[in-house]
């Protein structure tokens, strides 16, 4: 009730009104705190987390990193389960939920360094919708798709990954390596890629299924890398399908995700 049927009208009675402002008065009052250092803060949450980070990383843009995990927009749209309970709305509550709610409409203005978290199969923030999401964000941007990762607060906060992209943006860690906009050519994916450390592995995953993202099942295959670029055959009847690379402390970051339909 409190994140649908809520919006519109009074905002004081809606979740997200006292979501976002609660994360970004907490920003206020810890970046006070003379132990913290308050030009290096992020901001990570998990499932709804993840939708809220995409939001207030989008209006609060005195965090140096931010991290959704799993949270994306264009739930109004797409095969989303939270689709249903949006167009079960009137029209006027639909399009005011969409206006003041919908990360995608949000997600334009960030400009905080964000690595967007996900897995392939995700019921809640499916890919498609995914994709669209972190397309939006004109900011720089970091990806990690996971191949079956499963959805949850323990597998949420398993990545190694977040702490290592909060500790490049706050620390001055090493970074995590950086991909290209992958191409295809004449069958071939290819994309280019920056790392600090040794990539000890790059690997092309797709799936040849149809039909609901959730369901989908997905292979994962070795990929070449030569020269600081990474390759690989895609299989004729791929649907979707991305790379990845790791490196030496088993960090593993994506590429965007490629649909053939």
């Amino acid at each position: 009730v409190e994140k649908f049927t809520n919006a519109g009208g009074d905002l004081t009675d809606d979740w997200q009104y006292h979501a976002v402002a609660t994360v970004i008065r907490a920003h206020s009052l810890i970046r006070s705190f003379p132990e913290v250092d308050p030009e290096r803060t992020a901001v990570t949450g998990i499932s709804w987390g993840g939708y809220l980070t995409c939001i207030v990383a989008s209006v609060d843009d005195r965090f140096k990193a931010a991290v959704p995990v799993y949270g994306c927009g264009f739930l109004y749209d797409g095969e989303s389960v939270q689709r249903p309970q949006i167009e079960s709305l009137p029209q006027e509550q639909q399009a005011e939920w969409i206006r003041l709610y919908e990360p995608s409409v949000w997600l334009p203005k960030c400009r905080v360094p964000i690595m967007f978290v996900n897995g392939t199969n995700d019921v809640h923030y499916p890919l498609v919708s995914y994709s669209r999401s972190y397309d939006l964000v004109a900011g720089p941007r970091t990806l990690r798709i996971e191949v079956n990762m499963p959805h949850g607060h323990p597998p949420g906060w398993k990545p190694e990954e977040i702490g290592l992209f909060v500790d490049q943006h706050l620390r001055g860690g090493v970074a995590l390596p950086k991909l290209s906009e992958p191409k295809v050519t004449d069958g071939v994916v290819t994309a280019t890629f920056e790392s600090e450390l040794p990539v000890k592995s790059a690997a092309l995953h797709y799936t040849t299924d149809t039909g609901r993202q959730a369901e989908r099942k997905w292979h994962s295959a070795a990929a070449t890398i030569e020269d600081k670029t990474v390759s690989a055959s895609v299989p004729k009847d791929a649907t979707v399908w991305m790379l990845s690379v790791t490196d030496s402390r088993d960090a593993m970051v994506s590429t965007e995700v490629m649909f053939a339909e």
